[in-house]
């Protein structure tokens, strides 16, 4: 089939180069492309960019033609742009979940940034026509209460990107590149931005004299910046590293005006005498909350445990007793539904987790291929696919990559995805025999 029909018809409101004849591909790169087409759209402009990122199409026209359409896509990702954890320990909560979907890069900012930098290796006019299109975060005020915050660093590599190579020298010596620059000072609305935003200032190839007058509207956005507590907590740390003509003073100015989310507080760096907040607890939604969710994780746990301290052998697993336990752990899955205060999200999560524990710790065999095909068969059916597509592929992603440690199961979970039906799992299969040089069959890499 065609690609840019299977384009249009996987991702409807996703542009694509109407008119345009489909790029020819080899195989296998044809086969990723066709898989792409019925996967949302983030997947299809992660997998258009990793076969033009690969340096196995050397179709130059090709490559410009996949980066443009991936581009195209990417704007309609159901996650716009990054966050992550306003602390380290999210385990097992739905934030600790939402994060590790935003470590994807599947976000529309994100994937759009790839393909600009891609791009600029081909066409400079075409990188900074994309640049120019591309949707700038919006970042709202977030609450002392919000466990995560914003990561917008992606966007401001891809100014980087155009700033240093997006330009000729007639242009830069007239100092076009420099009101590119001017102009992402312009639209600066939260302290998260700061940061890169410094460091794509620091990595701008423009003289003494260029450079002054933006650390001067630098250090004035950040002085007159007024913030939410969240976002001005997180920005402490990186502002507190940075160093910048007239910047200490705009600091402490930017310090005194506006208030962290916390009480206990230490010095913020040994030339600052101002006080820096350390970071607050924000409301988490812990999982295995529910009584069924706590049932199911302290039988699992009675599965792998001796002790607190110490794992059961092989031989305790081996035993008539312990595979009573198992049968009665499956019977228990089978039979668990989703309890009424969880989200479908904290569902599918914590079903997963218990999922794969089981993949990990039961021996290969017939009892193990039927745990995995159930958890495919689980995953196939959520709702989260719809609802989230990046979150939903948390999961599969950790289970194959769990899985790499040992080669049979790999190939296993690669079977499982293969017959699944899933766009997504599918495609992921078409990725690994492609591009990864530990697939089965595949010399391994010794880089």
């Amino acid at each position: 089939m065609r690609l840019a029909v299977l384009l249009l018809i996987s991702a409807p409101g996703a542009s694509v180069l109407f008119g345009a004849e489909p790029a020819k591909l080899p195989e296998p790169l044809r086969i990723i492309a066709d898989l792409a087409g019925p996967a949302p759209p983030e997947f299809a402009a992660d997998a258009l960019l990793r076969i033009a990122e690969s340096g196995k199409l050397a179709d130059k026209s090709a490559r410009k033609q996949l980066i443009e359409q991936a581009f195209q896509l990417a704007a309609s990702a159901k996650l716009s742009f990054r966050m992550r954890g306003a602390q380290s320990t999210l385990a097992d909560t739905a934030s600790g979940s939402l994060t590790q979907a935003y470590d994807l890069k599947l976000d529309a900012i994100s994937l759009q940034a790839r393909a600009i930098t891609a791009i600029l290796l081909l066409d400079q006019v075409k990188g900074r026509e994309m640049f120019s299109q591309m949707a700038r975060p919006t970042l709202t005020p977030l609450t002392c209460d919000d466990a995560l915050v914003y990561e917008p660093s992606a966007f401001y590599q891809a100014l980087s990107i155009v700033v240093q190579g997006g330009f000729t020298q007639k242009e830069m010596a007239k100092g076009e590149n420099v009101n590119v620059l001017l102009e992402a000072l312009a639209q600066v609305t939260s302290p998260s931005e700061l940061v890169p935003l410094a460091s794509t200032i620091q990595g701008a190839p423009v003289t003494v004299a260029q450079r002054e007058p933006l650390w001067v509207r630098f250090n004035g956005v950040l002085e007159n910046m007024q913030t939410d507590s969240r976002s001005f907590t997180a920005s402490l740390a990186g502002l507190s590293a940075l160093n910048a003509p007239g910047f200490q003073a705009s600091f402490e100015r930017y310090r005194q005006k506006n208030h962290a989310c916390e009480t206990d507080v230490v010095a913020s760096s040994p030339n600052s005498s101002a006080p820096a907040a350390q970071p607050s607890t924000p409301k988490l939604a812990p999982y295995w909350q529910s009584a069924t969710a706590q049932q199911l994780l302290q039988a699992g746990k009675k599965l792998r445990y001796a002790s607190s301290t110490q794992l059961l052998s092989e031989a305790d697993r081996s035993t008539p007793e312990w595979q009573q336990q198992l049968a009665d752990y499956l019977n228990l899955i089978a039979d668990w539904t989703q309890d009424q205060q969880e989200s479908d999200a904290a569902f599918y999560h914590q079903k997963c987790i218990v999922y794969t524990a089981l993949v990990d710790l039961v021996p290969p065999g017939s009892q193990s291929d039927k745990i995995l095909a159930d958890y495919v068969d689980f995953i196939s059916n959520s709702s989260l696919y719809q609802q989230s597509p990046a979150e939903w592929f948390v999961e599969p992603h950790a289970l194959l990559d769990r899985a790499q440690t040992d080669r049979a199961r790999y190939a296993k979970v690669l079977a499982a995805y293969q017959d699944s039906g899933n766009p997504v799992l599918m495609l992921e299969v078409a990725l690994e025999k492609a591009f990864n040089s530990n697939f089965p069959g595949r010399a391994v890499s010794t880089k």
